[in-house]
């Protein structure tokens, strides 16, 4: 409890975590007076150690804390009432709407969608309409959080054709989040509005809607010559996961911008055709340091023999190699396989670093690779396989080893294995 008086906010701000971690809901008083603290970090703390301590203590300490004549703590506990929205925190609610202070009466507004009440929802309408463009950029922020109900949609769809910008703004952004799909030819006509967050919203609320007008404009965008308009159209396609996008997505990544090809690789996380590893190959050998860690590691994370042979493919420019053996080096389905298969055709230096990412994956089909491989047809492999068993050191692999020092027909193999077993 004394941390929370530290001269250091650092220190005040964990002392509230961790009072919310070991659950001391008998402290929750003391977190109270932090709610006028000058650090934004340790009000946030207090903040979320009073929601996470929650009682009935707790709401009648917010309700107190909502009547402070400190405007910081007025705002902050009317957010922690509305973060407990229960029936009788709602004419606390109600009546910070009219508070004199312009960010407590938008705490007030962003809490009334979480408030099961019809006045809480009527509140939230006349915010709506406001003749104060923050009011009704901040109701139709919450309208957005609000069940799907005709007169939301009806609002959001006037709220389009607003005067204010972020009104706007965030009328797009509710529209896409509730994924109210009649609003798409309104919202595609808001990609050609002055303000630029308007068109980024524009085009993040078609990616949630269904539809070919929202495809179509999602499309279109890509071409803007607002670079954040294009990149979030890139976006948008990816997440709606539409295989006629596909191509504009190909050239994305093919763009003469390090920051859109960045895009399009993140977008292409829900497609698995050949086209888009050969896309993810070509940027592994990128230019850009971005793109070619960004696409190794989307490699690494793709399932399948085929995901496996592309990163095997890339081993041959030594300056990648690290990098390719750690993605190779991670557990995931076809990867044993695609190294496998791999190893069949390498040569000295490719065997050595897929021997590496076997080793690496401590698991019992990597070790049996190995085991195989120095039976196998590729001299390469068979050298490279021996000092990887050597490393593991089980009684199957020096049995191996020990075979192969006698019997390889390849005389430098016998020799590698006769020193590997004399060290």
């Amino acid at each position: 409890m004394e941390c929370l008086n530290d001269a250091d906010p650092e220190v005040r701000a964990l002392a509230c975590d961790a009072l919310a971690r070991m659950g001391v809901t008998s402290g929750v008083e003391a977190l109270f007076p932090l709610l006028a603290d000058p650090n934004a970090r340790v009000v946030f703390a207090a903040t979320a150690a009073i929601q996470s301590l929650g009682s009935h203590e707790t709401v009648a300490l917010a309700r107190q804390a909502a009547a402070s004549p400190d405007a910081r703590v007025r705002r902050a506990a009317v957010g922690i009432l509305g973060y407990f929205g229960s029936p009788s925190v709602v004419g606390d609610i109600l009546a910070a709407l009219g508070d004199a202070d312009e960010r407590v009466r938008e705490s007030a507004i962003h809490a009334l969608p979480f408030l099961d009440d019809p006045r809480a929802l009527d509140a939230l309408f006349t915010a709506a309409r406001s003749p104060v463009e923050r009011t009704r950029a901040a109701a139709m922020r919450a309208l957005g959080q609000s069940s799907h109900d005709l007169r939301v949609s009806a609002l959001l769809m006037k709220g389009l054709a607003d005067p204010d910008a972020w009104v706007r703004y965030y009328a797009c952004q509710a529209l896409g989040k509730l994924a109210f799909a009649p609003a798409a030819a309104a919202i595609a006509r808001l990609m050609n509005d002055e303000a630029g967050q308007v068109r980024v919203a524009a085009v993040e609320a078609l990616s949630c809607l269904n539809g070919d007008l929202a495809a179509t404009a999602l499309k279109r965008a890509v071409d803007d010559s607002d670079g954040d308009v294009r990149r979030t159209a890139i976006i948008g396609l990816g997440v709606a996961k539409q295989e006629e996008a596909l191509p504009v997505m190909l050239a994305a990544a093919a763009s003469g911008d390090p920051a859109t090809r960045l895009v399009a690789l993140s977008a292409f996380g829900g497609f698995r055709t050949p086209e888009v590893l050969r896309a993810l190959q070509r940027a592994a050998t990128d230019e850009d340091e971005g793109v070619r860690t960004a696409a190794i590691g989307f490699l690494a994370g793709t399932p399948g023999v085929a995901a496996t042979r592309v990163l095997t493919e890339l081993l041959h420019p030594k300056s990648q190699r690290e990098p390719i053996v750690a993605a190779l080096s991670l557990p995931i389905a076809g990867r044993v396989a695609g190294l496998q298969a791999a190893l069949l055709e390498a040569d000295d230096e490719a065997a050595a670093a897929l021997t590496s990412a076997l080793t690496r994956l401590h698991r019992a089909d990597a070790r049996a690779v190995l085991m195989d491989a120095m039976a196998g047809p590729n001299v390469a492999a068979r050298k490279a396989a021996a000092s990887a068993l050597a490393v593991l050191a089980t009684k199957e692999a020096i049995a191996a080893l020990q075979k192969a020092a006698h019997d390889d027909p390849e005389p430098e193999v016998r020799q590698i294995c006769a020193l590997l077993l004399a060290r």
